[in-house]
């Protein structure tokens, strides 16, 4: 503990001798937030991210040091939170942690959080999917829910809730390591719904800091049971007390129908997505996981499964991912491969092109072959999805961000644009840029490894399946060309995109 506490003093005299400075030069700085991380009282590695908390937009990201320690350095005048992130693929979080926000203006230019222990509490009962009588949930006999105690002193909240979220009930703040409900919900009514979920949020005395654990299933009897939907393209396995909601929406035949158009925008590729080239999607229901990811089978956390909802963006999102990697060769190689994550425009072709598959989905299917539920989601998220995408490259353009502030949000915005402007059908010509053959290993090979090259033959693909220059336009957005290159790989990229 004594180690902890000088590591925080000297973290925080530093941070203010940084500050002195920055005041003698305030007109100059960018703004700067810094904090340490703990894990159980231990310095701990953890992915921070930050976000614009006027338009909620992604902003960047960091990762704490050896010793906990972060800075989040070059931010523009504004409100910020900070949300974690697991630093490492796989990693589970017994409670994501999230900031109030943060202003960053000339007299606030330097913002110094204390320190908060990230991973000290963890839910203990109910267990994650345990099944619950709720019928005889009552005054005289309560649901409890314990969990181990927060490190320091800490307040804490429980939120309980349907799926659909029509019934709800908040507790106000309270200091103990338990919590009795009487089932009883905000707007008077009992238990009478298929699945519910709980959440704790932990309050560290003196931080800007607030927690939350990953929804916990309460499911009653038989309710957690799983069932195949088989369609011609897609399987799924999801809990039985979802086949209303599947029936409803005629999600099976809507999963085979996206998979039709991803193998369309795919340059008519299909995805060696396990032992079988060819074999069925799988969708698998996960109550280990909040999110969601690709691969055979895609597996789907709790937050995507709620009663008369799907999460259609997410879901041909993962499943453009299994066509990038799984049925275009080239994908990988255009990337980058391991450096495709670790720069700001290559990751944002990874997830932004993902995304894209996802909006070309809701773009071209025929809607009246949709149930009127169905019609009425894919709108809605596709409203939600263009507003995001859009905001953010507008953001991005209006305040000349550096190509360091790419995000995968900007690239989809980019292509509303061009799919706006020249037409949605020009896509599954760019995605030919990523078959293999004989053409197209002779651009990549042009191209080695740099990556000034790479990112030449993606404008140089958009340019040729628009059937219009486009160089001036990404230069704008801060891409890197070489003109000479473009020039030199123009033909064949033309060839590629037209070759059988």
């Amino acid at each position: 503990m004594r180690n902890k506490q000088i590591l925080y003093v000297l973290m925080v005299f530093i941070t203010m001798s940084c500050l002195l400075i920055n005041e003698a030069n305030a007109g100059d700085a960018n703004g700067e937030i810094r904090g340490v991380f703990f894990e159980n009282e231990k310095p701990c590695s953890l992915r921070i991210n930050i976000h614009n908390a006027t338009t909620g937009l992604y902003f960047g990201k960091t990762d704490s040091d050896s010793n906990g320690i972060f800075v989040v350095s070059n931010l523009p005048d504004g409100d910020y939170y900070l949300i974690t992130h697991p630093a490492d693929v796989g990693v589970r979080m017994p409670l994501q942690w999230r900031t109030k926000n943060l202003k960053i203006d000339e007299t606030n230019q330097q913002k110094i959080l204390r320190q908060v222990d990230g991973f000290a509490v963890k839910t203990l009962y109910p267990q994650d999917g345990e099944s619950v009588d709720l019928e005889n949930v009552a005054e005289q006999n309560p649901l409890t829910f314990r969990w181990s105690p927060y490190s320091a002193i800490a307040n804490y909240e429980i939120e309980i809730y349907s799926t659909d979220k029509t019934q709800y009930y908040k507790s106000g703040r309270f200091d103990t390591c338990s919590f009795s409900f009487n089932g009883i919900f905000q707007d008077g009514s009992r238990f009478r719904k298929r699945l519910y979920r709980w959440e704790l949020r932990v309050f560290p005395a003196g931080t800007e800091w607030v927690g939350t654990s990953k929804p916990q299933d309460l499911p009653a009897g038989d309710l957690g049971k799983i069932q195949r939907y088989e369609g011609q393209y897609i399987q799924m396995d999801f809990p039985k007390w979802y086949e209303p909601t599947i029936d409803a929406m005629d999600l099976v035949h809507l999963l085979d129908t996206g998979y039709s158009i991803e193998k369309e925008l795919s340059a008519g590729q299909v995805p060696s997505l396990g032992p079988l080239p060819g074999e069925k999607q799988g969708f698998l229901y996960d109550p280990t996981i909040n999110f969601a990811y690709s691969g055979n089978p895609i597996h789907f956390g709790k937050n995507h499964l709620n009663e008369n909802k799907f999460s259609l963006f997410i879901t041909f999102h993962e499943m453009g991912h299994n066509f990038q990697f799984g049925g275009l060769p080239g994908f990988a190689y255009l990337l980058g491969e391991e450096y495709y994550d670790k720069t700001a425009i290559f990751n944002g072709f990874a997830e932004g092109l993902a995304s894209l598959a996802s909006l070309y989905v809701a773009e071209t299917i025929d809607k009246n072959e949709l149930t009127p539920l169905m019609k009425n989601l894919v709108d809605e998220e596709n409203k939600s999805m263009r507003e995001k995408f859009l905001a953010a490259l507008e953001s991005y353009e209006t305040r000349k961000l550096g190509r360091d502030r790419m995000t995968p949000d900007i690239l989809d915005g980019i292509c509303i644009r061009l799919g706006d402007k020249f037409g949605w059908e020009m896509f599954p010509g760019f995605f030919r840029i990523f078959l293999k053959n004989d053409v197209n290993d002779q651009i990549y090979q042009l191209a080695g490894n740099d990556d000034t090259k790479r990112t030449t033959i993606f404008v140089t693909a958009f340019s040729v399946a628009a059937d219009h220059d486009l160089r001036k336009q990404f230069q704008k957005w801060n891409y890197p060309i070489d003109n000479k290159f473009y020039k030199t790989i123009l033909p064949l990229v033309k060839k590629s995109l037209t070759v059988n």
